[in-house]
This record gives C-alpha cells, sequence and structure tokens, in this order.
C-alpha cells in the first residue's frame, strides 16, 4: 500500500513536471531515488507470457524488452507504477521491479522512455542519463573573473515572465536561498550578444549542497525560456563591492525574496545548451 502512494505521488509529480519545469529537479531526483518497473526476462524465466514479477538472482542473464519508436529507432520502456505498466501492453508480459539508479545503470547508453502510453511521459537521452548518474558535469561551465572587466548591466527589454515565475516556485523549496536577482550583462571580451544574469543570495547558515543547487536553477531558468539562449548565474556576495553585485543589490529589485532574509557570497557559473 505504503509503495502504491508512493508511485502515486511520483506520478502526479511527473504531471506537474511535465507541465512546468519548476518541478523537473524534484521530479528527477525523487525517481532517482525510488524504484520503476521495467519488462524483462532472465535466463531463468518460465513463463515469460505472464505478467508476473521475475525476482533477479546474483549470475542471471537479463534481457529488457524494447520497443520502437515512432522514427524507428529503439528505446527502453519503464514505469512508475505496475498499474501504468499494465495499461501500456497489448499482451501479458513479465516485468521486473528494481531500483531506478540500478536501471539506470545497466541500461546505460540506451534511450530510455518513461510511461511511453502515458499522456505524461519522458524520453531520457544517454547523455541524460549520465548527468542523472553524476558520471559527467552536464551544462554547467564555472568561470572565475582573472581581471577587472568593463560589463553594461541593465534590465532585459523583452522580461523573461515564464522563466521568473517557474524559478520563483523552484526558489521556494530552497530555505538556503534568500533571494534572487535578474539582470542583462553584456561583457563584449567574451559575449556578442548580452546574457541574463540570474544573481543568488544566499543563507550560509542553512545546509548547502551549492553544485547541485546551480545546477537545478540553471535546468529551470533554460527549460522555461521561450527560445534557448545562455544564462548566466553569480552567488551575490556583500563583502566585495564588484559592479555585479552591487548594481543588483541597490539597483534592482529580488524576483524573488525569502520570507527572512539573512547573508550572502560569490562565484560565476554559466549554462549553455
Amino acid at each position: 500500500m505504503q509503495n502504491q502512494m508512493q508511485e502515486q505521488q511520483l506520478e502526479q509529480l511527473l504531471e506537474k513536471a511535465a507541465k512546468e519545469p519548476a518541478y523537473r529537479p524534484e521530479f528527477l531526483q525523487q525517481l532517482l531515488i525510488g524504484h520503476i518497473y521495467c519488462l524483462g526476462v532472465t535466463d531463468r524465466t518460465t513463463q515469460p507470457m505472464q505478467t508476473e514479477q521475475i525476482h533477479l538472482k546474483k549470475g542471471d542473464e537479463l534481457h529488457l524488452q524494447k520497443w520502437k519508436k515512432a522514427d524507428g529507432t529503439e528505446a527502453l520502456p519503464f514505469f512508475l507504477s505496475l498499474k501504468t505498466l499494465q495499461q501500456s501492453i497489448e499482451e501479458e508480459h513479465s516485468y521486473l521491479y528494481l531500483p531506478t539508479q540500478q536501471f539506470f545503470e545497466m541500461t546505460l547508453g540506451d534511450t530510455l522512455v518513461l510511461n511511453p502510453m502515458s499522456p505524461y511521459g519522458k524520453e531520457f537521452s544517454p547523455s541524460e542519463i549520465r548527468q542523472l548518474l553524476h558520471i559527467d558535469v552536464g551544462q554547467v561551465e564555472s568561470y572565475e573573473v582573472q581581471q577587472d572587466t568593463e560589463v553594461l548591466l541593465g534590465q532585459p527589454t523583452e522580461y523573461p515572465y515564464k522563466m521568473v515565475l517557474q524559478l520563483q516556485k523552484f526558489l521556494q523549496t530552497k530555505p538556503q536561498v534568500q533571494a534572487a536577482y535578474l539582470a542583462l550583462m553584456h561583457n563584449p571580451q567574451r559575449d556578442a550578444e548580452p546574457t541574463l544574469m540570474i544573481g543568488l543570495q544566499l543563507d550560509m547558515q542553512q545546509p548547502l549542497q551549492l553544485d547541485q543547487l546551480i545546477q537545478q536553477v540553471g535546468q529551470v531558468a533554460f527549460e522555461s525560456l521561450d527560445q534557448p539562449s545562455l544564462v548566466d548565474l553569480t552567488i551575490i556576495d556583500d563583502q566585495k563591492s564588484d559592479g555585479l553585485s552591487r548594481y543588483m543589490r541597490e539597483e534592482t529589485t529580488p524576483f524573488y525574496q525569502r520570507e527572512q532574509p539573512e547573508k550572502r557570497r560569490g562565484m560565476l557559473t554559466r549554462f549553455f545548451s
């Protein structure tokens, strides 16, 4: 019963994530620590055409069922609940119930499709799976300004309302973020065009996983834009009077503010497709 409730909650979170980028980091986080169902047999399976769970034993040779996509390529289907699996198949088939991380590791290199016959699903490319398993760094590039650089700062003429709304929803789940600011920055030495800059003011008294936070903010911001473009991120430092931190603190209004703000820090990160 508890498993069914958890599966139902995760499917509801998948629906939210499909509609709004703000919920995608949480969904992926919960998916990775949970369990999934997939179609398959082992060399010990005697009745593969029955809908029954197979229990893996050490040394088993596993064969997972692949489905053809509309473009003719193959993908491995997997499901958040047994009910969704049963609704997605036309004939009986044995299945496995596996920890998601184990499933991702054993299928690394394959394209995966979650809940493929449902209104809300998701395709995972091999590179996405590698990012989820922290095998590569994904879409984050960090850099440090080595010398004084003159940059142009202002506000975007076309305000990214959708991105801001999604970030507001996401940041409500992050108590370590006191405030978030937005600017348009142009560094002619580095960029041909101005880029959006998100500034985060952090509460260093709160538990902080900075790399994960940066990755998640970047994901929500990038996936909320109507037109894919570069997004930069800076951690604001109260102890520094650099032009960017000062501009955001003194000349802009935060688009997100925690109810009881406290203190800040400094570093730059770039997000790109």
